[in-house]
């Protein structure tokens, strides 16, 4: 499904309201699903925001691992979860809303 997101917080520490209004949202393919993943040793959800443009499937943001659907109501949700930037897992949280329900 395309959707627009805004990440919540920036390495794990949260943004003010005003600056993530002010800033431009993310718009991409939303896909989730679940997976194996070795280093939590145990099947998890995954969200992930990725460009299909020319098949390619290049990620938008970082993937979100762990993540838990916090609310969902019409076409608006709230997913949190754990991201990996640099090597450093951080808490992160993503305002969505769905824009159609074709990639």
């Amino acid at each position: 499904m395309r959707a627009e997101v805004h990440p919540i917080n920036l390495q794990g520490k949260p943004l003010s309201k005003s600056l993530r209004e002010s800033q431009a949202p993310y718009i991409g393919a939303l896909k989730i699903s679940e997976n194996r993943l070795h280093a939590f040793g145990r099947v998890v959800t995954c969200a992930n925001l990725i460009d299909p443009k020319n098949g390619t499937d290049l990620p938008v943001l970082p993937e979100l691992v762990d993540a838990q659907i916090i609310w969902l109501a019409d076409k608006n949700m709230r997913l949190r979860g754990i991201e990996q930037v640099e090597g450093v897992l951080y808490a992160q949280t993503w305002d969505i809303k769905v824009l159609n329900a074709k990639s």
